[in-house]
């Protein structure tokens, strides 16, 4: 915990934090039983060399919401470069094997698990850093990094660290109640999840940007936007492996291993905008150093001269926790796509040969151009499939739609891609032109004077009636329309006598009619 937020401030932002997310492992979701941990302040040395390309600050819109190209490249060769040299004294990680716990001490043993580029969308800000359109909570932070562990059976484990790289246009809070990336943090590490699996992991924002996240003293030499990010990445990894649960090994002032040294970087070779004091795996960066108990100071690796704290003062206190022996990196960098905020509509006659129409609903951080994708599903709405070729806002609905519920579904751009498809709610079931499965049928005593009754019979899409009562000869053929016989019953005639008599009956929907015929009823007599 540097200088800037106290030991009395993390007890209160502990206090603060809602529930936990279910860690990992499966088990029951509780309380978080870590602290926001070493916080990296922000720099009392603004950037100002002319060297240092500067970034428009103002409300994020969608087109923000984003890495520079080279980013996760150089972020994600560090990792690389930093498991590749384990075992070596010749780094800033090779402080920390100085320091132990009841099981023995930490060992630089670093591998590097892997990224994942997730494209969840942002969740509706909760939090205002005074500056971002977007702003996140730890809570939230917390939510996305279990959400990634879920889609890549991650793991969480006191030999895991995950962090979190959020794009620039993105700001975070400690809770919904202040404490941001623009006024108090510019880094932090915690944990979440059960104490016998816990999920240890670290906030990155995209620093460059922020005023006093960028520091005039530091070199630059692969990106400015990555080496910035990479220098608080040393030292919330240093301090996640020397006190992974707020437990381990802390200054007296609450500070950790990294907050004594934050900013400090001693002696740097190529001085100016390239400047760097590592190497590793042949790669220059330059990152701050890290406090010794063996040195009572700050040094650049096993052995280097050491140079006074930069904030609070040493030495190192193990407080009884665990450190992190050996120790797996993952990053998480979260492109956000736009977020749906009300559905899509659909609307138009549900009937075979008629057009649908859908909107596009609304969405936040991102919008068009949008895509399109017709849906046909059971008649209870579920089990729903893809229309190959329906790819438009409307839709011609044809005879394979009979029966079927449709929705359509569509998906929303911004700079990050294609959100995830947003579903519309089902529509009604599509009807077909009818289709006779009972064939209409006359009854009733074929005697002048007498009544005779005519059924519809049964048709498929619940069509209305027409009727028309027809006479025919003798013998039930060649038949004609009886003038005004228009209702389900007839009254026999003298002019129907000898004849035999049926009835005509067209079936209509929306989508269509059709005409089915009864038998011929029997031939009329007096």
């Amino acid at each position: 915990m540097s200088g800037i937020v106290g030991r009395s401030i993390r007890i209160l932002v502990l206090a603060s934090l809602a529930a936990a997310v279910t860690a990992a492992s499966g088990a029951a979701a509780r309380p978080a039983r870590t602290p926001i941990l070493g916080v990296v302040p922000h720099s009392p040395h603004l950037a100002v060399a002319p060297h240092m390309r500067s970034k428009a600050i103002h409300p994020a819109g969608p087109t923000t919401l984003t890495f520079d190209a080279s980013y996760q490249t150089v972020i994600d060769r560090y990792f690389a470069d930093v498991a590749h040299d384990s075992g070596g004294a010749a780094n800033v990680y090779s402080v920390a094997t100085q320091y132990t716990d009841s099981s023995g001490p930490i060992q630089y043993e670093s591998t590097f698990g892997g990224s994942y580029v997730s494209h969840d969308s942002l969740p509706a800000s909760v939090c205002d850093d005074g500056l971002n359109a977007y702003c996140l909570t730890d809570q939230q932070l917390q939510d996305e990094i279990q959400s990634a562990l879920t889609a890549k059976g991650w793991r969480g484990g006191l030999d895991h660290i995950f962090f979190l790289l959020t794009p620039n246009g993105v700001g975070s809070c400690f809770t919904q109640l202040g404490q941001c990336s623009t006024d108090t943090f510019c880094a932090y590490h915690s944990a979440f999840g059960s104490s016998s699996l816990p999920v240890i992991y670290a906030n990155e924002p995209y620093e460059a940007p922020m005023p006093g996240c960028t520091d005039s003293t530091q070199g630059f030499p692969n990106d400015f936007d990555g080496d910035t990010t990479i220098n608080t990445i040393s030292h919330e990894h240093n301090e996640a492996i020397t006190d992974p649960l707020g437990d381990g090994w802390l200054a007296s002032d609450g500070n950790e291993n990294g907050d004594l040294c934050a900013y400090g970087f001693g002696t740097q070779t190529n001085p100016g905008p390239q400047a760097y004091n590592q190497v590793i795996n042949g790669h220059h960066y330059d990152l701050q150093q890290e406090y010794s108990n063996e040195n009572a100071g700050c040094i650049q690796h096993t052995g280097g001269t050491p140079t006074a704290p930069t904030i609070g003062h040493g030495p190192l206190l193990y407080g009884g926790g665990p450190v992190m022996h050996t120790n797996t990196t993952y990053v998480i960098y979260w492109l956000p796509t736009a977020r749906n905020t009300s559905r899509p509509v659909v609307s138009g006659t549900t009937a075979v040969t008629k057009t649908l129409a859908t909107t596009t609903g609304s969405w936040a951080l991102g919008g068009a151009p949008f895509s399109y994708q017709w849906q046909r599903c059971s008649a209870t709405g579920t089990s729903c499939v893809d229309i190959p070729g329906a790819t438009a806002a409307t839709y011609k609905l044809t005879a394979a739609d009979g029966g079927h519920v449709m929705r359509s579904t569509v998906r929303a751009r911004n700079v990050n891609g294609a959100s995830q498809p947003a579903a519309s709610t089902g529509s009604s079931a599509v009807i077909d032109v009818p289709a006779v499965t009972r064939a209409p049928h006359v009854s009733g005593r074929a005697r002048v004077g007498k009544k005779l009754s005519g059924s519809h019979g049964a048709w498929t899409f619940s069509p209305s009636y027409r009727y028309q009562w027809l006479r025919c000869n003798a013998r039930g053929a060649k038949c004609s329309r009886i003038r005004k016989a228009t209702h389900p019953t007839y009254k026999l005639t003298r002019r129907d006598l000898r004849h035999r008599l049926r009835l005509r009956v067209t079936a209509l929907n929306a989508a269509g009619s059709m005409v089915a015929t009864s038998a011929a009823s029997a031939r009329v007599g007096r």
